[in-house]
């Protein structure tokens, strides 16, 4: 079995979810209903953690499919509000269960959402100002310093670099002679191991106390970022892949967003090699295999023992959290989606005098060296021989 196949024998679902009337300005594909009934179902009943992983083939939607998401969020919670008018006047509030971090009031009374999306390039999305959200692009050297002031908007969108900045890094996972045990017991030899340990962080011996997921919430004070100091209702990667290596500070450091929901879209979620599953674990909590040691035991090595029951026990734990369509997927025999058949128009462009002349020159170049090159061979290698 390939990766390629166990991802396209994850999930599917075919329950539906429809938003109310006005809610957003495009209708939802049936595929895109189906993605929000399932992330539904994630964020209320699931018992591996409040999120998942939708992995959409590009272009099918996953940015309106999460807009869709918030949007109901925000439907459903609304009918339970009391007393609007003393929620708005409590502007924020201090989550104890998160240890001191700022948590939105609005996002856990009224169900008026605080969302983190971390994207590749700081730019605005235009799906978020067409469903009437508050949106704050959070980049440049000017922005705010108030965590405060993140909590106001309904959606906040900033980039990987300037999480990495902002918010202290997890420590590196334990890779140490257990590992080099367990790869052995699996068949594996032990340069395997020792070729993956790397060096601990320089202030591994400076950490102070820690939370239940080993991470040292000492750090986070006055100097970390306002994003540190944010307890998010939900956070959201896009392009996940960038956190595909949790060796790295940017992986580190998504891992050390504090939010109640967390989710990871990409349309690649496997680019080279298995291990890259393991940052998507832990970012989202989704125990027990956010221990490195049990990934590796439980789903790691028997893949390269034996990949065919390895990959069967694999797609049995992304079934758990993961959604993934391709545009070849079929719904009750139909097609997730109805493309048109693509057309070839060839338009030939003359070049100007200036694009005329600079290919020209280049042609005469490129013969002239080519010709050195020739005359250089026959100097320096004698012809071949004619057959007797």
């Amino acid at each position: 079995m390939s990766v390629r196949d166990l991802l396209q024998h994850i999930n599917q679902p075919k329950v539906e979810a429809t938003l109310p009337d006005g809610l957003l300005s495009v209708a939802l594909l049936r595929h895109q209903k189906i993605a929000l009934a399932w992330m539904i179902q994630k964020e209320t009943a699931s018992v591996n953690g409040l999120g998942g992983i939708l992995a959409d083939d590009q272009g099918l939607g996953k940015t309106v499919s999460m807009i869709a998401l918030i949007q109901m969020q925000r439907s459903l919670e609304s009918k339970y509000k009391s007393d609007q008018c003393s929620h708005k006047t409590e502007a924020l509030n201090l989550d104890d269960d998160d240890n001191g971090s700022i948590a939105p009031d609005k996002g856990k009374q009224t169900g008026e959402s605080d969302d983190l999306k971390v994207i590749p390039e700081a730019t605005t999305i235009p799906e978020f100002h067409e469903a009437k959200f508050s949106v704050l692009v959070y980049h440049g050297g000017n922005r705010t310093r108030d965590p405060l002031e993140l909590a106001k908007y309904d959606v906040v969108l900033t980039t990987y670099a300037i999480v990495t900045n902002e918010v202290p890094k997890q420590p590196l996972v334990d890779e140490d002679d257990d590992e080099q045990n367990n790869g052995e017991k699996y068949g594996l030899s032990s340069e395997f191991s020792a070729n993956k340990k790397r060096k601990k962080a320089s202030n591994v011996s400076k950490r102070g106390k820690k939370g239940r997921k080993g991470f040292d919430y000492s750090v986070i004070d006055g100097d970390c970022g306002a994003l540190a100091r944010v307890g998010w209702y939900r956070v959201v990667l896009d392009e996940a892949q960038t956190i595909k290596n949790h060796r790295t500070q940017v992986a580190r450091a998504c891992c050390g967003l504090r939010a109640k929901r967390r989710w990871c879209l990409s349309g690649t979620p496997i680019q080279n090699a298995i291990d890259e599953l393991y940052s998507y674990f832990r970012f989202l909590k989704y125990e027990p295999y956010t221990v490195y040691k049990t990934f590796c035991l439980t789903i790691k090595f028997p893949i390269s023992r034996n990949s065919i029951q390895g990959y069967k026990k694999l797609q049995a734990v992304l079934r758990a959290i993961m959604l993934r369509r391709t545009k070849g997927t079929l719904i009750d025999g139909e097609p997730i989606i109805s493309l048109p058949p693509k057309t070839l128009h060839l338009t030939r462009v003359d070049f100007s005098a200036e694009e005329r002349a600079f290919y020209a020159k280049l042609e005469a170049d490129s013969r002239s060296q080519f010709k050195v090159i020739r005359e250089g061979c026959h100097l320096s290698f004698p012809p071949p021989p004619s057959p007797s």
